[in-house]
């Protein structure tokens, strides 16, 4: 860990990144409870989510131009653009997340829930695989990817190297979760139809494939970039969703439960090489 890495301060990023979005989002917040600001909310929300869900990225890179000056700031945002990195780890970027909605999206109808085909727009008589290609670079960009510059990019190292990496990952995982509370109440957002305690295990359990996945890699912040877009382009390339009005999305327990079985295989692994790094330290001369 570096001395600029030591020197964050993950609690103030988490508090600017709540600060940030929710401050943002606080009109639609207040209609979906009730408060009536006379404003169109539906469209608010429309056009505040997507900029809210750069807080994450403009937290970290505040505090770190605050810390370090600007030089340090367009260092720490050129750290997506560092390819140095074996390609096992950009190929698992993209693989994990396609193998983890394909078995929720094929078993969930074995297990009687029902879902979607798929959810891009039919009406455009585009194959979604092709469809999916332009959305994963929307992704990449805009639709989740730049998220990581603060979870993983900003605030994951200093919290493994105070707690661990379990733990770090337990708690990144549910303040990531949190983060998405308002949308729940938000007008014109369709997180409503599914359960929150249901995404919560999801991002905590998730959380644990993105620290392996981003210390395996030598801490390349590409990685988890890749991994975020490519879980965000399978959602509606193999859902877990139906996307009827009026029905609940009952399948999205099964899409929890598959990451919490893949977050407790990269738990074992991480406490494995934990074990073997801390026994290779112990038996050097």
């Amino acid at each position: 860990m570096d001395n600029h890495q030591r020197d964050r301060n993950p609690t103030l990023f988490f508090m600017l990144t709540f600060l940030f979005s929710w401050g943002l989002w606080l009109p639609s917040i207040l209609t979906g409870l009730g408060i009536n600001l006379g404003i169109n909310a539906t469209t608010y929300t429309s056009i505040t989510v997507p900029i809210g869900a750069f807080a994450p990225l403009f937290a970290a890179l505040t505090l770190v131009v605050r810390q370090h000056g600007w030089k340090e700031g367009w260092n720490f945002f050129r750290q997506a653009f560092d390819f140095k990195v074996k390609a096992f780890y950009l190929i698992a970027a993209l693989v994990i997340p396609i193998l983890i909605h394909a078995t929720s999206h094929y078993l969930a109808p074995l297990m009687g829930f029902d879902v979607a085909g798929s959810l891009f727009p039919k009406n455009l008589q585009v194959p979604p695989i092709i469809l999916s290609i332009p959305y994963f670079f929307l992704m990449l960009l805009i639709g989740g990817g730049q998220e990581e510059f603060g979870w993983r990019g900003y605030a994951l190292v200093p919290l493994q190297k105070c707690l661990g990496v379990i733990p770090a990952s337990l708690l990144i995982g549910s303040v990531w979760g949190i983060w998405h509370l308002p949308l729940w109440v938000m007008p014109g957002d369709g997180h409503s139809t599914y359960p929150f305690f249901a995404f919560l295990i999801m991002t905590t359990s998730i959380s644990f494939i993105y620290s392996w996945l981003y210390n395996a890699s030598n801490q390349k912040l590409i990685t988890v970039i890749i991994f975020h877009a490519m879980s965000n382009t399978a959602a509606p390339l193999l859902p877990f969703l139906l996307m009827k009005e009026g029905k609940p999305e009952t399948a999205y327990w099964v899409f929890a439960g598959i990451n919490l079985l893949a977050a407790v295989i990269a738990g074992i692994y991480i406490q494995k090489t934990q074990q073997q790094n801390t026994h290779k330290s112990n038996t050097m001369p």
